[in-house]
């Protein structure tokens, strides 16, 4: 157990050469005795490191003293420039390859050299730990022509594809489902839905997926179930696998089945973290005050459970008196507005120097927000959890404020995902972390991976997604008596079987008798109307299981969906849909509408589509794809929407329309920067400032 008594003593102020005497002998003393662990003990040196500045100062030489107790506890990082030949000796040796101003710590070589030995590992280890960062290393060191990366989320989509961009500028990355592979080499970034989607990538020769414990089963995601099905391509065909993932105690890999893959596990951890208890527990927005007014010289960011409940928390905090000063927050806040919606609180909260980030506020804005998180531009940050999976920021200070995940109850690997944000290599060596709330059980027993367990272990819908030649003996017989069994068309089946066999079997039996019966609601072609949308969706809704993202009827899904298709602009679609007496919560399920026509209305709706030509005989009987590409596009033309994964909104997008390459993602982001850069007036001043700080 750690050294409660030592850590006292070296967070205590004003400290006396005599006192700082006893603090490094005791710590060389603790070091010494072995009866912690590794990771007990370097949170000593952690927090030594964090004051050996003010020790120089008191009683020159101390810096050495910690210095050597760093080497010892293989803190490599922070070990500054030394004539010792030892420490030299140490730092070289855990210098990152091709990077050369970059330092492992001794964790981190140990696991990168297991990776560099062509070994498949999977990474249990804390958030601040580095894991990423042997990523990188190893694609610099070995140079694989194709890499796979599975992310959770599009924010950290957008982090990985700007770092990756920077550091291997010969590779063609990838993160863009009509992009497509050259014979260069490769990476392919993606959440688990745009690497499907782009089908099956041979010889992959470096497979990844960050925040593996997102496979587990037991929550009933059907992401998770998406998550399973690309392990599933790739655990046997890719070169090598690496999976990265908070700490879990349990090894989740039946090793006999697969003794090919190690799991490894530590505690290890290059920062620290103070954790503050308030009582009692509960939210309490009086005491969040009191906390961030505390910690106003501190980047802080907040956790809640929902948009809903980070919406609430910003009109509380601006009730009570949290405001800025800053000319650049109300210049964009004041653009939000006349771009998006006059009453929109995301643009008041930030004139309040307030920063919002969740999955309904749109991705060039969302990414706004995390950047002048990092310039210092606003110290508060309020989130869900789309920002805290792996996405970095400057933060020193994290709130947990609820203890919920939306309607669920906060669990540990997501729990410990938000603590490890307080704190970072290289900025913050000790955290604070605020707990409004009881930390969740540490129960890390049961991770539900089937592939890890045994090769056999695959549902039907698993099964049908894969090609013959990936299977065994065994699941080959299996596929294709479910296939034998089916009255649905087989390429409908395997493509779309992640809606489940029984229910896309249902949909496709009640569909071929409403055609029978002479109804063509479902025959037309070209963008829709009202009239041909609503019947189309009332088709598949309640038989086919898709997010819905809020929308409560094929009623409310048409009517969103017939506006957006022909507004002139976002600011127009809302000026529609969000109003009444709750124009925050019109605002929020306008927003959530907007995110599911990205994707998740879309393949449903593609596979309906795909079964009325089977049904009629005909493949021109009905044509959705104009209606589908204007809802996925929130209309703007060619390929200019995926824009706003790079950080341009959409009003900013559609303004240069004639401007840019629309039909070409890599020239139409070219075509932007230059704009910028040589300040063309097409752009207003505020476009420009976030430009600069998005792009």
């Amino acid at each position: 157990m750690i050294d409660q008594g030592l850590l006292q003593l070296i967070t205590a102020p004003d400290p006396k050469p005599d006192a700082i005497v006893k603090i490094l002998d005791r710590a060389s003393r603790t070091w010494l005795d072995g009866t912690r662990s590794i990771s007990e003990d370097a949170e000593i040196v952690v927090r030594l490191l964090r004051r050996s500045d003010d020790f120089e100062r008191v009683l020159p030489g101390s810096r050495s003293v910690i210095d050597a107790l760093a080497r010892e506890a293989g803190l490599f990082p922070y070990i500054k420039a030394t004539d010792l030949f030892r420490d030299q000796l140490a730092i070289e040796a855990h210098r990152v390859p091709n990077f050369e101003q970059m330092v492992f710590h001794a964790e981190q070589r140990r696991i990168f050299q297991k990776l560099l030995d062509g070994n498949n590992v999977i990474l249990s280890a804390p958030t601040s730990f580095g894991k990423t960062l042997l990523v990188d290393a190893l694609i610099a060191s070995k140079r694989p022509k194709r890499v796979l990366i599975t992310v959770p989320t599009i924010a950290l989509l957008e982090e990985r594809r700007r770092a990756l961009s920077k550091r291997f500028p010969d590779y063609q990355i990838i993160t863009q489902t009509f992009q497509e592979l050259s014979e260069s080499p490769a990476i392919i970034v993606g959440t688990q839905e745009r690497i499907l989607e782009r089908h099956y990538v041979p010889d992959v020769d470096l497979f990844i997926i960050d925040e593996f414990y997102k496979l587990d089963l037991t929550s009933g995601d059907m992401r998770a179930q998406s998550l399973n099905l690309l392990l599933t391509n790739y655990i046997d065909s890719a070169a090598q696998i690496y999976l990265l993932g908070p700490s879990i105690q349990k090894n989740p890999i039946n090793e006999q089945i697969h003794q090919n893959i190690e799991f490894v596990r530590t505690d290890y951890s290059p920062v620290a973290a103070d954790i503050i208890k308030l009582d009692p527990p509960g939210t309490d927005p009086d005491k969040l005050a009191q906390v961030l007014n505390n910690e106003s010289s501190a980047s802080c960011l907040v956790y809640c459970r929902s948009p809903k409940s980070a919406r609430t928390v910003a009109r509380e905090q601006i009730a009570r008196g949290v405001t800025s000063t800053s000319d650049l927050l109300r210049r964009i806040a004041d653009w939000m507005r006349s771009s998006y919606h006059p009453n929109w609180y995301v643009a008041d909260a930030l004139e309040a120097g307030i920063g919002i980030h969740h999955g309904r506020i749109p991705r060039a804005i969302a990414h706004l927000m995390v950047r002048l998180f990092n310039a210092g531009e606003i110290k508060i940050l309020l989130c869900t959890s789309s920002l805290i999976e792996g996405v970095n920021t400057v933060a020193e200070v994290v709130v947990i404020y609820d203890k919920y995940i939306s309607t669920r109850k906060l669990d540990r690997f997501t729990f410990d995902n938000i603590k490890g944000r307080a704190g970072r290599m290289g900025e913050h060596f000790v955290g604070r972390i605020y707990l409004f709330n009881e930390a969740p059980e540490q129960v890390y027993d049961s991770l539900d991976i089937p592939i890890l367990q045994s090769k056999d272990m695959m549902s039907d819908e698993a099964l049908l997604q894969l090609s013959p030649d990936r299977l065994s003996g065994d699941n080959r017989i299996r596929r294709a008596q479910v296939l034998e069994r089916a009255f649905v068309p087989e390429n409908i089946l395997t493509t779309y079987a992640r809606f489940g066999v029984q229910e896309i079997e249902k949909c496709y039996f009640e569909l071929d008798e409403l055609l029978s019966s002479g109804n063509d609601d479902l025959l037309w072609s070209g963008i829709g109307t009202y009239r041909n949308i609503l019947p189309t969706m009332e088709a598949i809704w309640g038989r086919i299981p898709f997010d819905k993202h809020g929308i409560r009827s094929a009623r409310q899904f048409a009517f969103f969906a017939n506006k957006l298709i022909r507004s002139s602009s976002i600011a127009d679609f809302l000026s529609e849909v969000a109003n009444g007496d709750d124009v925050d919560e019109s605002l929020d399920l306008a927003f959530n509408f907007l995110k599911g026509a990205e994707y998740s209305y879309i393949q449903p709706l593609e596979m309906l589509q795909e079964m009325v030509a089977a049904i009629v005989g005909n493949p021109l009987a009905a044509d959705y794809s104009k209606f589908l590409g204007d809802l996925t596009s929130w209309g703007l033309p060619g390929r200019s929407k995926a824009l706003e994964d790079i950080g341009v909104p959409s009003p900013i997008i559609r303004k240069l329309i004639d401007l840019i390459h629309v039909d070409d993602y890599e020239e139409a982001a070219a075509d932007i920067r230059r704009i910028v850069e040589e300040q063309q007036p097409s752009l207003s001043r505020v476009e420009r400032e976030i430009l600069s700080l998005t792009l």
